[in-house]
Order: structure tokens, then sequence, then C-alpha cells
């Protein structure tokens, strides 16, 4: 009966471990403005957090400056510190292939929104995870309505 109980509880667990959010840190980002890709840096770590409970292409993103650049600074926040995360929810799937090396590319089309107490703000965005063998290797950004200006990162897990 004890053996039991140990196995209950080592399964909670892993499956509480199992259910948290995979976090990964940028390590490299790319800016393109009429198809030129440049390096860009950004003022402390961009953050991509997918929660596996959630809907496939679901994430968070951290990073006050990345955000508001990527806006242009359209939300019109009380608190400016709203543009600190936003969360990219209701993502439908565009198309998914895999490449030579792999590499599952799946693109979504979903809503990024910003919300803290009484700001909100919302845009629709199409991102694209970059996956092999479950680790995101890679994030692709843009406005759904501006194809001049896209963003790329490369990833690595947070420590």
């Amino acid at each position: 009966m004890k053996n039991y109980y140990a196995l209950i509880l080592l399964l909670f667990f892993v499956s509480a471990n199992y259910a948290q959010s995979k976090n990964v840190i940028v390590d490299k980002a790319w800016v393109s403005e009429s198809e030129e890709w440049t390096d860009f840096q950004y003022a402390g770590k961009i953050v991509f957090s997918i929660n596996p409970n959630e809907e496939p292409g679901s994430l968070r993103i951290g990073n006050y400056d990345f955000l508001y650049d990527f806006t242009d600074g359209k939300g019109k926040f009380s608190s400016k510190a709203t543009y600190s995360s936003a969360e990219f929810s209701h993502p439908r799937k565009v198309s998914a292939s895999t490449d030579k090396q792999g590499v599952l590319n799946t693109t979504y089309e979903g809503t990024l929104v910003f919300q803290s107490d009484k700001d909100y703000y919302s845009v629709i965005a199409v991102i694209t995870i970059l996956e092999k063998n479950e680790n995101v290797l890679g994030v692709k950004m843009k406005l759904k309505d501006n194809n001049r200006k896209e963003y790329a990162f490369s990833t690595k897990p947070a420590s």
C-alpha cells in the first residue's frame, strides 16, 4: 500500500512538471524591412513561453522593447508596462511543412493581445514556429496587415 501512494505521488509530480510552460530565450534577432534582413538588438531578453496545455501555437511573449517596436507603439496604454508581455491566442494553423533537416515549420494566424487592468490592445499576427524533436529552434513574426516588416529569432532553452 505504501508503494501505491509513492507511485501516485511520483505520477503527480511528473505530470505537474510536464504541464509547465516551456520557455525559450532569443539567442539572435533579425528584422526584415523590404526583404533585407539585418541583425537587431533589443534591451533585455526576449522570452517565448509555450504552455503544452493550451491550443497548439499559443504562446506568451515577453520583452517591452520588441513588443513596442512590433506594434509601432500603437497601443495607447495608461501604463506603458502593458507592452512588457503579450499573449498570442486563438491561433489558427495556416500551414505546416518539414524541411530536409527535419525542422517542422508551422505557421499560425491569431490575435496578439496586450492586457493589463483597464488597458487592452490587440492585433492580428502571423507567427511561424520552427521545431525539431519538440525543441523550439526559432520563431518568425509579422503583423498580418504589414507585409513590409518581419522579425526572425533563433532561440535556446531557458536554463
